[in-house]
């Protein structure tokens, strides 16, 4: 039984797959296993993860595409490994990465461990640095995204929590938590899991010795507006299943603050707003984000049944998770123009 099992999700991405599993094959640690979780493809991949490329992949073929939750569920269910690792189709892994992502589980305070995820056309410039930063109305931006890589991006240190491209936790932090909510579909499932277990107290280490070459936005697309859309709608159901009540009831103002800052990227063509809008109407950036709002909205009702199940895990109060929040804070400008 192997100590390690990676998980990947993986949607019509043989293309990315095939050097994904690749790098896997050359690592220094050897004792994993890898569960090739696939969305029901139509590009080749479930009859290529099927013939087994590798001793230690494991297919698990879903019907149809159920996103990246379930697909990453159903691979939780195969797995054998007390580490679970999760691990995007479309990255490349440096040879000793998996032996530096699980050093820093041996300290038995550790429960969740973030790589070091760099550009892999731009190796130099970081995606993500230490995790994820965290606004208040459930956005996020990578730590350090976008740019150059520097001393302060190498540290090793505690940080908020990982980014759902690669991660490594303990199984017994999911036993005891869960793993993805399969509502999510698309984007932000993996704050969601996050912020959910650090409200249970787990701890979440940096560790950039290990690391991750990655086509940012790969499957989905980077300006999509498909992304637009779940981004939007699955911020609602990370703050009501996740933050104090405090934190909620203020968010709408900071989300006021972010529509404003991301109207004028619009005009100005700058940042992720202003690259959408490059081929796709500002009127459809409009309706995309109402329609995501509403959605959002009319889920709440069910958001809060999950949220009063949640409550007896958390065991981190109000007060300290507004410090966590506080100190991970994301400043709006770099949402609205930055890409």
């Amino acid at each position: 039984m192997a100590s390690v099992s990676i998980i990947i999700a993986n949607y019509n991405g043989l293309h990315f797959l095939k050097d994904c599993l690749h790098s896997l094959s050359k690592q220094t640690f050897s004792d994993f296993e890898t569960i090739v979780s696939d969305n029901g493809s139509t590009d080749g991949s479930r009859e290529w993860i099927s013939s087994r490329p590798y001793p230690f992949v494991i297919p698990v073929l879903l019907e149809k595409n159920f996103g990246f939750g379930i697909a990453n569920n159903r691979g939780f269910d195969a797995a054998a490994g007390n580490i679970i690792v999760i691990l995007n189709n479309d990255t490349i892994v440096a040879e000793n990465f998996l032996e530096k992502l699980i050093e820093p589980l041996k300290n038995t305070d550790v429960d969740i461990v973030a790589p070091l995820i760099v550009y892999k056309e731009h190796p130099g410039i970081a995606d993500k640095a230490g995790g994820h930063l965290f606004y208040p109305d459930g956005l996020n931006r990578g730590r350090g995204c976008g740019e150059k890589l520097t001393a302060g991006h190498r540290k090793a240190g505690q940080c908020f929590y990982p980014d759902g491209c690669a991660a490594a936790f303990r199984r017994k932090l999911i036993e005891k938590a869960g793993f993805f909510d399969e509502d999510f579909f698309l984007y932000g499932e993996d704050t969601d899991l996050g912020l959910r277990y650090r409200r249970t107290g787990a701890a979440c280490f940096y560790q950039p010795e290990a690391v991750v070459y990655h086509i940012h936005s790969g499957t989905a697309g980077k300006y999509s507006p498909a992304k637009a859309y779940f981004v939007e709608r699955n911020r609602w159901y990370v703050i009501i299943k996740n933050l104090p009540w405090f934190w909620i009831i203020i968010s709408p103002f900071f989300s006021l603050l972010r529509y404003f800052l991301q109207a004028v990227a619009v005009i100005s063509g700058k940042g992720s707003p202003g690259r959408f809008t490059e081929n796709h109407s500002r009127t459809e950036l409009l309706k995309t984000l109402c329609r995501a709002n509403r959605d959002g909205i009319k889920a709440i009702p069910s958001l809060l049944k999950k949220r009063k199940q949640l409550q007896p895990l958390f065991t981190v109060g109000g007060f300290g998770f507004s410090r966590l929040i506080l100190r991970y804070f994301l400043s709006p400008v770099k949402i609205a123009f930055r890409d």
